[in-house]
């Protein structure tokens, strides 16, 4: 043995050698030779199982808490609906309308209609208070109604089509704001 090898070989490294053969050699034995269903959940580490390491379909949808896997499969799909009336086209976007009500001042309620044009489909609307002459909104203002109206101006009624949308609201913003009614109307 060289004499450079032989100064290194101590007692310690000797032991040292031995009982890294003896802690891998055991490792690897308890690898091959641990009886079947013996290591639990108590004997592994947090987080030491994961998507990785679990193989592809071994898992079943008990394996998991509620609301942990996402919907099931789809089902079949359902019948095609009604055909719309002939010759009427459907919507191909929706466009806004609005109508202005200039120079509110602080404290006055404003009240104001604005309508679909005509083969237009009334589908929402709203309203507020806005800088003059801009589409700045402002706020704070007591809304005191907004509903959709019938070809006669009027809130429509349960079932019946609505062409419009009113308004009704008092400034409250400290300074002379414009009053904006806007209803969204789609086209065909």
């Amino acid at each position: 043995m060289p004499k450079g090898i032989r100064q290194r070989l101590t007692f310690a490294n000797v032991v040292a050698c031995i009982a890294l053969f003896v802690a891998l050699g055991s490792g690897a034995y308890a690898a091959t030779q641990l009886p079947k269903n013996s290591v639990g959940s108590k004997q592994i580490k947090k987080n030491a199982v994961n998507s990785v390491k679990v193989k592809d379909g071994s898992l079943q949808a008990t394996d998991f808490k509620a609301g942990q896997l996402p919907a099931g499969p789809q089902g079949p799909q359902g019948p095609k609906g009604d055909t719309g009336a002939p010759g009427a086209p459907g919507a191909t976007s929706v466009v806004a309308r609005r109508t202005v009500e200039p120079g509110i001042g602080t404290g006055t309620q404003a009240t104001t209609t604005a309508d679909c044009e005509a083969g237009e489909h009334l589908v929402g609307g709203g309203a507020g208070f806005v800088v003059s002459g801009t589409n700045a909104y402002d706020f704070p203002a007591r809304l005191h109604g907004s509903v959709p109206t019938g070809a006669d101006g009027k809130p429509v009624q349960d079932g019946a089509e609505a062409s419009g949308w009113r308004a009704s609201a008092t400034n409250e913003t400290g300074s002379t704001r414009d009053f904006v009614v806007v209803v969204l109307c789609a086209k065909p």
